[in-house]
Formats: C-alpha cells, sequence, structure tokens
C-alpha cells in the first residue's frame, strides 16, 4: 500500500512539473487610459495592470502588452506612479523623458507591443502622444503568462524521482 501512494504522489509531481512548464496565459485589457495632448506629459492607468500574492521565487509571470493606437505605451512600477503623482490621469510632473520606465516608453511606438518579466511587483500603464498624434485615449491589452519558477520545476522532479526510488525499493 506504501508503495502506491509513493508512486501516486510521484504522478502528481510529474503532473505539475509538466502543468508548471507549459503554464497558463490570460489575457485582459485597460480602457481608456488618457493620453496626454502634449508630447510633454504622461498618461497613466488609474488600476495597475495586475497583482500577484504568490512570490516570484515561485512562479515566474510574463507580460505582453500591446495597443493599436498612434501613441506610446510604457509600463511604470508603483513607487514611479507615487513620484508622478497623476492628476485625472495626467501627470505634468513627469515626462517621456522623466520617467523611469520598467519596460516600453517612447521607444515602443513603433513596435506596439513589448514583453517584460513582472516578478511580484505591482506596475502600471502609462502611455504619451506621438509627434502630431492626436489621440485622446487608449486601449491597452495584455496578457500574462504564468510558469511555475525553474527552482520549483527542479524541486517537483528531485522529489518525484525520490519517491519513485523508494517506491521501487519497497517491492
Amino acid at each position: 500500500m506504501k508503495r502506491v501512494i509513493l508512486l501516486i504522489v510521484s504522478g502528481i509531481c510529474a503532473i505539475l512539473m509538466i502543468g508548471g512548464m507549459i503554464g497558463y496565459t490570460y489575457e485582459d485589457s485597460i480602457e481608456n487610459v488618457p493620453v496626454p495632448m502634449t508630447g510633454t506629459a504622461v498618461g497613466f492607468a488609474d488600476e495597475p495592470l495586475t497583482e500577484s500574492a504568490i512570490p516570484s521565487a515561485l512562479i515566474s509571470p510574463e507580460l505582453t502588452i500591446t495597443w493599436d493606437s498612434d501613441v506610446w505605451v510604457g509600463l511604470v512600477n508603483e513607487e514611479e506612479y507615487q513620484r508622478c503623482s497623476p492628476s485625472d490621469g495626467i501627470s505634468s510632473t513627469c515626462g517621456p523623458t522623466t520617467t523611469n520606465f520598467a519596460a516600453g516608453g517612447p521607444s515602443s511606438q513603433d513596435a506596439k507591443t513589448f514583453t517584460f518579466d513582472i516578478g511580484d511587483d505591482v506596475y502600471y500603464p502609462v502611455d504619451g502622444q506621438s509627434f502630431g498624434g492626436t489621440e485622446s485615449s487608449v486601449d491597452v491589452d495584455y496578457s500574462v503568462k504564468v510558469t511555475l519558477a525553474w527552482p520549483v520545476i527542479i524541486f517537483l522532479g528531485a522529489l518525484g524521482t525520490g519517491l519513485q526510488v523508494l517506491g521501487y525499493r519497497l517491492r
């Protein structure tokens, strides 16, 4: 009976390990992020993109942001969001050259997409007007692919293998 239990738990470890490598992707969007009319200000979303209560030592979340409008989009952490202190979604304190972007920014305008490993921090999308642009808001689509971190996958593999060895020795 002990052998069967060890082999079942070993199989569960294998399923978790394979599922953790494949991962899970979820998609969402933030609509109507204000775009400042001047090229010297930065627009901020009111809500953060995603907040994870799971530490990045256990999971690896990869964020992909896309948009269709003729603007640039970037990503800032919560500290930078507080520093820029946007009012009604627009910050006159921070500009395209004075904002500390975690990813994206004015250089992302032509690509209209970027990918970033977000870890367990809180991030806000920001945007700005392209030269001669007329957009007043932008919809930011994003997807987050969550996989297990490599130390967790290695641990599950070692645990499953060890349980199988123990199970076969109990013959």
